[in-house]
């Protein structure tokens, strides 16, 4: 494929193969099942990919082009789309998690509106309320004292001379009266309530709870310490230098595809195949077309790793965290930026020119993969190749 394709047009000039069938005869490319009947009412490959387009199905979309796109310029799609993916992050980056706050438990943030006011030391003698029972209480008193009164001489003193043997008994056998039982259990009352939260601890109720915490506390730190045994996390550091290195091979490769460039995006891709940059580098190898490069025999690269391996890498990129942009929108992004690839449109000649790669300029107003106008913006002027795009749905 030559560099400069400025005489290319609008049509998907970069496609391999003009039907449907052949796509699935030479690509491997197998249709979805609920797409058979879509396949059939559209026979030739730009008009199956338009109506897969024009009915929103952008992530059907990617995978048919991808199957049906030059290795070459499938290679350019993927490293534009880690590009978009890169500089959405850029602008709102996600802050990953540490993976020993799993399972930690954590002190739920509770509204202002939803608090409980504060208690304040509440004076009884200023409730009109509590003065409305003292002043009931006294006349009650009044009421009684006057009724004793009027009985006959004798009755309320052998009462209270009964009352005072009933009581005596009472404590030989319980240990108190019952008017000390109950003055006993109101200052029981009332010391609990005033008990203060650590004395409250000591209580066995709490000390269970406590017992049974610090259990499954050690359970979840032992098996967050097994997850980083097993699952080593990388540094910040080693991975901007893997993906850094992956981005050099891509690139290299895709501007000189020779046997030491596809080696390179080989050896880079395996170092952080976890990465968009990494799987990029390995697509890009599998792209190149010989899996036994600077050996005499050549192994060709089944037709159908390379366009898996971008169904991925598109997926992953979809799934990013952190970013402004939603799955959908990416999706929808990701196959604007394969149509401007399969018209032409969108290559690397004009970046050859400068020498400079995309990716050794980050930030914000760097270049993002698309040339178009972006899905979501207010562009007012937007390019003749957004125009273009804009026909594209007619």
């Amino acid at each position: 494929m030559p560099d400069k394709l400025d005489w290319l047009n609008e049509h998907f000039v970069l496609m391999k193969h003009k039907t449907v069938q052949e796509v699935v005869d030479n690509s491997h490319y197998k249709i979805p099942f609920e797409l058979r009947d879509l396949a059939i009412r559209y026979p030739l490959a730009e008009d199956y990919l338009k109506k897969l387009a024009e009915d929103g199905l952008y992530q059907k979309a990617t995978e048919f082009l991808a199957s049906n796109i030059h290795q070459r310029a499938l290679a350019w799609w993927a490293y534009c789309c880690v590009l978009s993916v890169n500089k959405e992050l850029l602008e709102k980056p996600h802050q990953p998690r540490d993976l020993s706050d799993i399972g930690a438990r954590k002190k739920p943030e509770i509204p202002d509106w939803a608090k409980m006011p504060e208690q304040k030391p509440y004076d009884y003698k200023a409730d009109p309320e509590y003065v409305r029972l003292q002043s009931s209480l006294s006349t009650i008193k009044m009421n009684t004292e006057q009724l004793i009164q009027q009985l006959p001489p004798g009755v309320w003193e052998q009462h209270t001379s009964l009352k005072k043997k009933v009581y005596e008994e009472f404590k030989k056998i319980v240990g108190m009266d019952p008017d000390e039982m109950m003055a006993k259990a109101v200052a029981q009352a009332e010391e609990i309530m005033a008990m203060p939260a650590e004395a409250q601890q000591k209580a066995p109720i709490y000390q269970m709870k406590k017992e049974l915490m610090e259990k499954l506390e050690k359970i979840r730190l032992d098996t967050v310490a097994k997850i980083k045994e097993a699952c080593p996390v990388k540094t910040a550091g080693e991975i901007k230098e893997q993906t850094g290195k992956a981005l050099d091979a891509v690139y290299a490769c895709i501007t000189a595809p020779t046997d030491q460039n596809a080696t390179y995006c080989l050896n880079c891709g395996n170092e952080c195949p976890e990465t968009c940059e990494g799987l990029a580098a390995l697509i890009t190898f599998w792209c190149y077309g010989n899996l036994t490069p600077n050996m005499e025999q050549v192994v060709k690269t089944p037709p159908e790793l390379a366009p898996n391996g971008m169904k991925g890498l598109i997926m992953k990129c979809a799934l990013a965290e952190g970013g402004s942009r939603s799955f959908k929108e990416r999706m929808q992004l990701y196959f604007n930026i394969g149509r401007e690839v399969a018209f032409g449109q969108n290559n690397w000649s004009e970046f050859m020119k400068n020498r400079e790669p995309p990716h050794k300029n980050p930030g914000l107003a760097a270049f993002d993969g698309f040339l178009g106008r972006n899905p979501g913006t207010a562009d007012e002027n937007p390019s003749e190749d957004a125009r273009k795009f804009e026909r594209f749905k007619g």
